[in-house]
């Protein structure tokens, strides 16, 4: 997806990029003399493991983590063949964050995978509004160091809506209005969150639920059925909840030309440059929670329990 896409559906690399752009220095102690084979008590080529973000780091692409609000920033496991690991993964990984002040402080990672087929390690942290610049994260694996840079910009740098402003008001498709959207969801068959209106929910006083993605375009384990989570967890009987994709006519999208002219409304209001974001508003409309990029069930339903 130019321009808007699942950041992970751009994480798999090809192990002969990996080993010719990491570094064996960087990422464990000792290579291996002859491919495969382990030299010195390290670790062979075939096992070594490294972690790397699952979000807009600000280096791939412009950064989405923001000073001054709290943030989460998904992490994955991959191994050598530039694929994620999802067996056999530690609970959680300890780390040390440091900020662009030059001040630290060990974080823990937490290993979260409820009802998705790759798990990822979480970090939450927030830093204040004047510690703007790039993050470093250290971690130890396999008995080596690893360090993982991020950049955290200003909120004035991004457009992306943030936890405690405002829902914003724009028009989504109904199954009675579905607009300039064929097909109305992407799914394969229909989900039942296309009944309100985002502009008439904002309006009537009640929890709204904000789901944006694409489910019949997610090519990779990654990205998750985060539709088919949020059709199984337990819902409030006056909730708003609005599932909006990502393309008004998805068809289009191999005839080429300026897909950008095909971007629903709703990404372009709330700042998106990315899928999937799931956001939840309480019946005052400000925003409880958002969860982007990779979230499993159990991220999902605490979110949903932030409402009162």
């Amino acid at each position: 997806m130019p321009k808007l896409y699942s950041e992970l559906q751009r994480r798999s690399i090809p192990r002969r990029s990996f080993l010719a752009g990491a570094g064996c220095a960087f990422l464990f102690s000792s290579c291996a003399s002859n491919p495969g084979e382990a030299s010195n008590g390290g670790v062979s080529i075939d096992e070594v493991q490294f972690l790397q973000a699952g979000f807009a780091d600000g280096f791939t692409m412009p950064s989405t983590v923001v000073a001054g609000k709290p943030q989460r920033a998904p992490f994955f496991l991959y191994g050598s063949d530039g694929l994620p690991i999802v067996n056999e993964l530690p609970t959680e990984i300890i780390g040390e964050l440091i900020l662009p002040s030059g001040s630290s402080r060990e974080v823990t990672l937490r290993q979260l995978n409820e009802g998705i087929p790759t798990p990822y390690f979480l970090l939450e942290f927030e830093v204040s509004e004047d510690d703007k610049g790039t993050c470093q994260l250290k971690v130890d694996n396999q008995g080596s160091a690893q360090v993982i840079e991020f950049r955290v910009i200003g909120p004035e740098e991004t457009d992306l809506l943030q936890v405690g402003e405002d829902m914003r008001s724009v028009d989504t498709p109904t199954v009675s209005n579905a607009g300039d959207f064929d097909p109305l969801c992407t799914r394969y068959e229909p989900c039942p969150f296309h009944e309100i209106n985002l502009k008439d929910a904002l309006g009537n006083k009640h929890p709204t639920i904000l789901l944006v993605s694409t489910p019949g375009f997610c090519q990779t384990s990654i990205c998750g059925p985060v539709l088919e989570l949020l059709i199984e967890l337990p819902k409030g009987p006056n909730w708003n909840i609005i599932h909006a994709e990502v393309y008004t006519e998805p068809a289009k999208i191999a005839e080429g030309g300026d897909l950008q002219k095909l971007l629903s409304p709703v990404v372009n209001t709330y700042g998106l440059n990315f899928e999937p974001c799931f956001i939840v508003a309480g019946s005052d409309n400000k925003v409880l929670t958002r969860l982007d990029y990779a979230f499993d069930k159990s991220e999902m339903r605490k979110a949903l329990d932030e409402i009162i």
